[in-house]
C-alpha cells in the first residue's frame, strides 16, 4: 500500500521504477542478444571454391590449413518427381559428419526447412519418402529434415563416393574461425562472397545492437538514480 501511495503522489518516485523496470529489460535483451552473437562465433563459416591452379593442388594444402574443420569436393545434382524438382549438394560423407553432424548413407538426403518443404509438410513431420530421378536416373531415398543445415534458404545435402565427386571442379570448405582462415593464400577463389557477408553483417549488427543496449541500460539506471534523489529531496521537503 506504502509503494501505490508513493506511486500516486510523487511523479519523480514513478520515473525511478519506470527507469529501473525499463533498466532490467535492457539487461535482458543485451543477454538474450551475447547468447545469439556467442552462436554466430561458434557457427563454422563454409565457402564455395573454385582452385585455378588445379584443385588437385589445393587439396594437400587444406589437411593442414589453419581453421578448416572439413573440406569436400562437391557437385549439384537434381532431385525430380512427377513435376517437382530440387537441386541437391552432393558431398562426402565425411564432410557431412564433421561439418553438419550428420550420417547417413547415399539413400539419405538431408534437407533444411525451406528445401523440405517443397516435399512434405515441415511443420508437421520430418521425414519422407522420395521414389523418382536423380539426374536422371531412377533414385529413391529417405527425405530428412534437419536443423543442423544452413538455414535461410533452400539447401539439401547427400553423401556421395569419391569417384562420383572425382571429376567436380568446386571444393566446399569449413572453416571454426572466419578471421583465420584465408581462401586467397591457398589460390582459392570464393564464388559465395555474398554468404560470407551477410555473416559478417549479421554479427556485426547484433554486436552493436549489445552496444546499443548495454548503453541504453546504463543511461536509464543513471536517470532512476536521480529521480530517486529528487524524490528524496521532496520526502524531507
Amino acid at each position: 500500500m506504502k509503494l501505490i501511495r508513493l506511486w500516486r503522489q510523487y511523479d519523480s518516485f514513478k520515473a525511478a521504477v519506470l527507469l529501473i523496470a525499463t533498466g532490467l529489460l535492457l539487461i535482458g535483451y543485451c543477454i538474450r542478444a551475447a547468447a545469439a552473437y556467442a552462436i554466430i562465433l561458434r557457427a563454422p563459416a563454409e565457402y564455395v571454391c573454385t582452385a585455378p591452379a588445379g584443385i588437385e593442388q589445393v587439396i594437400p594444402q587444406l589437411a593442414n590449413a589453419d581453421g578448416v574443420c572439413a573440406y569436400s569436393r562437391q557437385k549439384k545434382a537434381y532431385l525430380a518427381q512427377e513435376n517437382q524438382t530440387s537441386s541437391v549438394v552432393m558431398l562426402s560423407a565425411g564432410y557431412l559428419a564433421d561439418c553438419y553432424e550428420l550420417e547417413g548413407d547415399v539413400h539419405t538426403v538431408w534437407m533444411n526447412a525451406e528445401a523440405f518443404t517443397a516435399w512434405g509438410d515441415a511443420a508437421s513431420q520430418s521425414a519422407a519418402v522420395f521414389h523418382g530421378t536423380l539426374d536422371g536416373k531412377p533414385f529413391s531415398a529417405q527425405l530428412i529434415c534437419t536443423e543442423n543445415l544452413p538455414q535461410g534458404e533452400p539447401y539439401a545435402v547427400l553423401a556421395a563416393s569419391a569417384s562420383e565427386l572425382h571429376d567436380a571442379d568446386t571444393l566446399r570448405i569449413c572453416a571454426a574461425d572466419r578471421d583465420t582462415f584465408a581462401p586467397d593464400s591457398l589460390g582459392l577463389t570464393v564464388i559465395n562472397p555474398e554468404q560470407q557477408c551477410a555473416a559478417d553483417y549479421e554479427q556485426q549488427l547484433v554486436l552493436l545492437r549489445i552496444r546499443f543496449g548495454a548503453l541504453s541500460a546504463i543511461l536509464a539506471l543513471i536517470g532512476a538514480a536521480a529521480f530517486f534523489r529528487v524524490y528524496h529531496f521532496a520526502v524531507k521537503q
